[in-house]
C-alpha cells in the first residue's frame, strides 16, 4: 500500500474549518469523503496542520495510505473530479511510510491581506480584511519585529492539544504595502497555536492605527497578555505553505 503526499488548496468561506466535525461542514470531511468514493477505507487523513473556519489555504500538506492502481496522475484527476472547485489537490507524490506532514515540518508560512475602503468590495472582501483608515505600516514592523525568536506566545493564542506547549519560534514577520490600498502581513514559524496568527494581525493593526502602543507585542510576550482579546476576521488569513526538510 502506497503512502500518498499532496498540497491541497481551498477557499475557506463555506467549511467550519479544516478539522472534521459533527454535524458540520469541514475541509477533511469533504476530502475523505472523496477519497471513500475511490475506495479509501483508512479512518483519517493526516495533515500539516488545522486552519479555523473561513481561513483559506494554498499549500495546506496532507498525507494517506491507498492501495491505488492507476499512477499518481490519475488519483489527482479522480480526486479532484470527485472534490468541489473551492477544493482541489495542486500537487501529489508517493513519500515513505515514515512521513508525518505535522511532525516532520520545519516550518509553516501564513500571510494575511487587508485592503482600506470606505466601502466593501466585494471582489476582495472574501480573502482580506477591509479597513476605513490606512495603518502605519513602518510602526507596524516595529512591533512585529519583537515577535521574532523563540518566545512563549500565551498572550497569543492556545495549545492546540490540553497541556500542550505555548512555546513557539518565530523565523520572518513583516508587513508589505503591496499596492496603494493593500498591505500583506507575511509569518512564519515552527508552528502556531491556535488562533495565534489572527490575534496577532489584531494587534498589530491596532498598533498601525495608534490605538495600542508599540510596545504592546513585547509587554504580550514577558508579562502573558495583551489586553487584547479580539481577532482579525478569518477571511484574511491563508496557510500559503508548509516547510520540509
Amino acid at each position: 500500500m502506497a503512502h500518498y503526499k499532496l498540497i491541497l488548496a481551498y477557499e475557506g468561506t463555506q467549511y467550519s474549518g479544516f478539522q472534521r466535525q459533527v454535524g458540520k461542514s469541514s475541509v477533511q470531511g469533504v476530502f475523505e469523503d472523496a477519497l471513500k468514493t475511490l475506495g479509501w477505507q483508512d479512518r483519517s487523513i493526516l495533515t500539516a496542520g488545522r486552519t479555523d473556519s473561513g481561513v483559506h489555504a494554498s499549500g495546506q500538506v496532507v498525507s494517506f495510505r491507498f492501495d491505488w492502481k492507476h499512477g499518481n496522475h490519475k488519483l489527482l484527476k479522480a480526486l479532484n473530479a470527485n472534490l468541489p472547485a473551492d477544493i482541489q489537490v495542486q500537487r501529489l507524490e508517493q513519500v515513505n511510510a515514515e512521513f508525518h506532514p505535522r511532525y516532520d515540518a520545519l516550518a509553516r508560512i501564513y500571510r494575511y491581506k487587508l485592503y482600506i475602503s470606505p466601502v466593501r468590495d466585494p471582489l476582495r472582501d472574501r480573502f482580506a480584511w477591509r479597513l476605513d483608515r490606512s495603518p502605519d505600516v513602518a510602526l507596524m514592523n516595529q512591533a512585529a519585529n519583537h515577535l521574532l525568536g523563540e518566545h512563549d506566545f500565551i498572550a497569543f493564542g492556545r495549545a492546540v492539544s490540553e497541556g500542550g506547549t505555548t512555546t513557539r519560534r518565530i523565523e520572518q514577520a513583516v508587513w508589505t504595502q503591496t499596492s496603494g490600498d493593500e498591505s500583506e502581513f507575511s509569518i512564519t514559524g515552527n508552528a502556531f497555536l491556535y488562533h495565534m496568527v489572527r490575534r496577532i494581525v489584531y494587534v498589530l493593526v491596532q498598533v498601525g492605527l495608534e490605538e495600542a502602543p508599540v510596545g504592546i507585542i513585547k509587554t504580550g510576550l514577558q508579562s502573558g497578555h495583551t489586553g487584547i482579546v479580539a481577532l482579525a476576521p478569518s477571511r484574511g488569513l491563508t496557510m500559503v505553505e508548509v516547510q520540509y526538510a
